[in-house]
């Protein structure tokens, strides 16, 4: 490994131990939440701002877009991928497992019936289908499976995906 990975690795391994150490004295630093705001633009342009960062979605053209943006579900299929990602680092760091890549192909399967009011079909996707690829040197088939069951079960969008989110929210009308 060179230094600069190892480094990088070691600042990691600091930051993930000081977040957890400082959970497990005060449990209260446990509750995070997560912001975004979007506003659509023009056609199904959508500018979505979240923290210091601003990004586009849109429709690809055969659904009516412009195509310059992924849509809502292709950044959840992305969020996913990448949530894996980062989970898997983060634990193989805490676990010591030097990993050489991780990559994630992820596909959703969307009926749109449901979204178009065609039928009753639901709006979402119908399944959704990973393979997840994690390049390592580490032999240790204990850490590995550990890694593994990590992934699966400490993914948040993951968790999002597969269980149903108590979600609140309303829809006001305003006079133009």
């Amino acid at each position: 490994m060179s230094t600069v990975k190892l480094q990088q690795n070691q600042q990691l391994e600091r930051v993930l131990l000081n977040l957890i150490n400082g959970i497990q004295n005060d449990p209260s630093q446990a509750n995070a939440v997560f912001r975004a705001k979007s506003k659509l633009e023009d056609g199904f342009l959508a500018e979505i701002d979240v923290r210091d960062f601003r990004f586009l979605s849109d429709e690809p053209s055969d659904l009516g877009g412009t195509d310059r943006g992924p849509n809502p579900v292709e950044y959840v299929l992305g969020a996913f991928a990448a949530c894996q990602e980062i989970v898997i680092k983060a634990y193989a760091t805490v676990l010591g497992i030097e990993l050489t890549s991780v990559r994630v192909d992820v596909e959703g399967d969307l009926d749109l019936h449901g979204f178009l009011n065609l039928t009753d079909e639901r709006a979402g996707f119908t399944g959704v289908r990973y393979k997840t690829v994690i390049e390592t040197n580490e032999t240790d088939t204990e850490k590995l499976q550990q890694l593994e069951e990590f992934s699966v079960r400490r993914c948040p969008v993951l968790d999002i995906i597969q269980n149903p989110v108590p979600l609140q929210g309303s829809v006001t009308f305003k006079q133009s």
